[in-house]
C-alpha cells in the first residue's frame, strides 16, 4: 500500500511529464510533501482526522489558500496571494488532506470552454480537445490521475461539463450546502464549490468534510435527502418505488449522437433497477434563453465587480472578458428586473415539470469534448443551466456504455448524464449517480 508521501512524489513527476496540458497554475511541491508525511505518520498511528485522511487535493485558482497565488484566472489580479484560507479549505486542513496544486480555470471563471490566460485546458483523453470550464484543470488533474480528489466551482456548469468531458463525476450542490467564502464571486446567487472525484464514492467524501455552515451567511437550508437510498439485493442496486423523469424535448440542441445513446443506455440501466421511468418534455424551458439570462446576470455583476479595476487598467483584463463585462455594464434595471423574473419564473416551472418525481436526468452537455482547433460550441451550458436557474444539486456521472455497443465505440469520449434532484437532496443524487454509475462499470467488463 503506497503512503501519503509517496502518492505526493508520484503525483508531483507525473505532474512534471505532463505539464502540456496546462493544467496547473501553482504547484504547492513542499507544502504539499509536507502535509504528506504529517498524513503518513498519523495513518501509521492509527489516528487519522478523517476519511480523507493523506488524500492528494487539487483546487480551482479562484478559490483562497494561505500562502498561494490567488489570481482566479484573471491577469487583472496577478501576484496576489492569499492572506487565509478559503472556509472549504479550512475543512480540508482539519480532515488531514494534503493540498497538492492549483488548478487552471477560464478567465474569472466566466467561460465553459476550458480556455486559460496562458493557453487552453487540454483533455487527458485527448489532448486535442477541451477539458471544458471553467473547472477544467480540476477535471484534467481527475482523468490524467494526478491527484485524489479536486475542488471546483459552479455557476452555471463549471463542475459539471469539465466532469462530462473528462469521464468524472462532480456536484453542484444545493445553495448553501457549501460555504462560498474565500472564493471569488461570480454572482452569489449562482456560485457554488462543487466537489469532484474520479468516482461518486469520492464526491461524497468530500461533500461530508466541506459542506456545512460557516456563520458568513444567514442561509438555512432544509435537506431531505429521501426516499430511502437504493436497496442492495444480491449485489445489485435496486430502485423500486422511485419516479425518475429523463429529458424529451431537446433536439433544438443539436445533441450529438454519442450523447444520445448515452442518455438512453442510462434510461434502460434504470428501468432495469426498478424505476420507473417518466418523460419529461423540457422544451417549455427554453433553455437557451435561460442559459441566456443567467449569464447576463453573471455579465452584469461581474461588471460590477471589477468595474474600478478596468477602467483603471483595461489592458489587464482580455479583450474577451473586457466584452462581457462592457455588456454587463449595458444592461439597465429593467433589462435586469427582466432576466431575473427569467430566472424566478424557469424555477417555478422547473418546479412544476417534477412534480412527483423523485429525481430527473438530462445529457450533462449536448455534446462531446470538442476540439481546439475550432470554434467552441455555444450552448455548453444550455442543460447545465437547469441545475442553476432551478436552484437545485445537479451531479454529472459518465454514462453506461450502450448495450450495444462495439469494443470501438467503448472507447470513444465520455459522456457525462446530469442527475437533478428537489433542494436539499444532494445525497439522493448521488446515490442516484451511484447507481448509473455502477450499472457502466458492469457494462465495461
Amino acid at each position: 500500500m503506497t503512503t501519503s508521501l509517496q502518492r505526493v512524489e508520484h503525483a508531483l513527476a507525473a505532474m512534471s511529464a505532463s505539464a502540456d496540458l496546462g493544467l496547473f497554475s501553482h504547484v504547492a511541491a513542499a507544502e504539499a510533501s509536507a502535509a504528506a508525511a504529517e498524513s503518513t505518520r498519523r495513518l501509521a498511528a492509527d489516528a487519522p482526522r478523517s476519511a480523507l485522511e493523506g488524500l492528494t487535493v487539487v483546487l480551482k485558482g479562484n478559490i483562497a489558500v494561505r500562502g498561494w497565488p490567488w489570481q482566479g484566472g484573471l491577469r487583472a489580479r496577478a501576484g496576489v496571494i492569499a492572506d487565509q484560507d478559503a472556509a472549504v479549505v479550512s475543512r480540508l486542513r482539519a480532515a488531514g488532506a494534503v493540498l497538492l496544486a492549483q488548478s487552471t480555470q477560464d478567465e474569472g471563471a466566466l467561460g465553459a470552454e476550458g480556455l486559460a490566460l496562458d493557453g487552453p485546458i487540454r483533455n487527458p483523453r485527448d489532448r486535442a480537445r477541451s477539458a471544458g470550464g471553467s473547472s477544467g484543470g480540476s477535471a484534467g488533474a481527475l482523468a490524467a490521475e494526478l491527484c485524489d480528489l479536486a475542488i471546483g466551482t459552479d455557476t452555471i456548469g463549471s463542475v459539471r461539463i469539465p466532469a462530462a468531458f473528462c469521464g468524472v463525476a462532480a456536484l453542484k450542490p444545493s445553495f448553501g450546502r457549501v460555504s462560498v467564502r474565500g472564493v471569488l464571486p461570480v454572482h452569489p446567487r449562482f456560485d457554488h464549490v462543487g466537489p469532484m472525484a474520479r468516482d461518486i464514492a469520492g464526491v461524497r467524501a468530500l461533500l461530508a468534510v466541506i459542506a456545512g455552515h460557516d456563520g458568513s451567511s444567514a442561509l438555512s437550508v432544509d435537506y431531505d435527502d429521501g426516499p430511502q437510498p437504493p436497496s442492495r439485493s444480491a449485489g445489485t442496486l435496486s430502485l423500486a418505488g422511485w419516479r425518475i423523469g429523463y429529458a424529451i424535448g431537446f433536439d433544438d440542441l443539436a445533441p450529438e449522437a454519442d450523447i444520445i445513446d448515452g442518455h438512453n443506455a442510462t434510461i434502460a440501466v434504470l428501468r432495469e433497477a426498478g424505476a420507473t421511468l417518466v418523460p419529461v418534455d423540457i422544451r417549455p424551458l427554453e433553455l437557451r434563453r435561460a442559459r441566456r439570462a443567467v449569464f447576463a446576470l453573471c455579465e452584469h455583476e461581474m461588471w460590477r465587480t471589477h468595474r474600478e479595476a478596468m477602467a483603471a487598467d483595461p489592458e489587464a483584463y482580455s479583450g474577451r472578458i473586457r466584452g462581457l463585462l462592457e455588456y454587463g455594464a449595458s444592461l439597465d434595471d429593467r433589462k435586469l428586473r427582466a432576466l431575473d423574473e427569467r430566472v424566478t419564473g424557469f424555477q417555478f416551472d422547473w418546479s412544476r415539470l417534477v412534480t412527483g418525481l423523485d429525481a430527473c436526468i438530462t445529457p450533462t452537455t449536448p455534446g462531446v469534448a470538442f476540439l481546439l482547433d475550432g470554434s467552441p460550441p455555444d450552448g455548453l451550458a444550455d442543460l447545465t443551466v437547469i441545475g442553476t436557474a432551478a436552484a437545485v444539486p445537479a451531479v454529472s456521472v459518465p454514462c453506461p456504455t450502450p448495450a450495444t455497443a462495439s469494443v470501438a465505440s467503448q472507447r470513444a469520449l465520455p459522456v457525462g448524464v446530469q442527475v437533478l434532484t428537489a433542494s436539499g437532496a444532494d445525497v439522493r443524487a448521488l446515490e442516484l449517480a451511484a447507481v448509473i454509475e455502477a450499472a457502466g462499470r458492469r457494462r465495461q467488463r
